[in-house]
């Protein structure tokens, strides 16, 4: 993948985020390339080229984001692993950032939010919605919309569970 300024790309647990410069960096034979990132509330993150390639992917396409949706309006039952197990696949998914695991999050998430027998831990809470928001941000830079309206489409597929 080609990191060049201006483009949107997502950083594993963190987000979308545009580069927003390439630079040199160091002096003498310490010197090298960094990639500039600049992630939703003001938050910068400078890496290496060489590191970035290894963590930074493109927005989603369509494809996955038919899976997403898939994944989102699909009502399979709750995980039933024990918390320890859940909570640690559940950060898993959140470090990688791939769509589709971050739409696994949330179907889960939300039925257990919602349902009578099995509730989320105030930990389960805090990374479901941490999910759910970065979900919602990077649906919102492929559709071109506000993170509230692509809050209200994974809304909208979760109701259609």
């Amino acid at each position: 993948m080609e990191l060049a300024v201006g483009q949107v790309v997502v950083y594993g647990g963190h987000g979308a985020g545009r580069v927003v410069a390439k630079e040199q960096r160091g002096s003498g034979e310490a010197r090298s390339e960094v990639v500039v990132l600049e992630l939703a509330a003001t938050l910068m993150v400078t890496l290496p080229v060489a590191l970035a390639h290894e963590c930074l992917r493109p927005l989603a396409n369509e494809r996955e984001i038919a899976s997403v949706q898939r994944t989102l309006r699909t009502k399979a039952p709750v995980s039933d692993l024990v918390w320890l197990k859940r909570h640690k696949a559940t950060r898993a998914k959140l470090s990688v950032g791939e769509a589709v695991g971050l739409a696994e999050v949330v179907s889960d998430g939300a039925r257990r939010h919602h349902g009578d027998s099995a509730r989320l831990s105030v930990s389960e809470r805090e990374l479901y919605l941490r999910a759910r928001r970065l979900l919602a941000d990077e649906i919102g830079h492929i559709r071109g919309i506000e993170s509230a309206e692509a809050e209200n489409w994974i809304a909208d597929q979760l109701a259609h569970a």
